[in-house]
């Protein structure tokens, strides 16, 4: 797949700092980058269907390094 991840900066009420959130195009939400606990961490959501999701490698590296540099500086 490419050009399938969409990634949004955002402020969740429940979280202190500000997370990128990642979605498959035209889907649901299936991570979420944060630094809540002082380093960047992933969080990844498995899907209720079962489902793989499969990305190019080199299209989830550059998403990876653009929330690193919003989050981080």
């Amino acid at each position: 797949m490419t050009g399938s991840i969409e990634a949004i900066v955002g402020s969740p009420p429940e979280k202190e700092k500000l997370v990128v959130q990642l979605f498959v195009k035209n889907g649901g939400q299936w991570a979420e980058i944060d630094q809540e606990a002082g380093q960047l961490e992933i969080e990844i959501y498995p899907d209720p269907n079962g489902s793989t999701l499969r990305f190019g490698l080199a299209e989830l590296e550059n998403v990876i390094a653009l929330a690193r540099a919003r989050l981080v500086g």
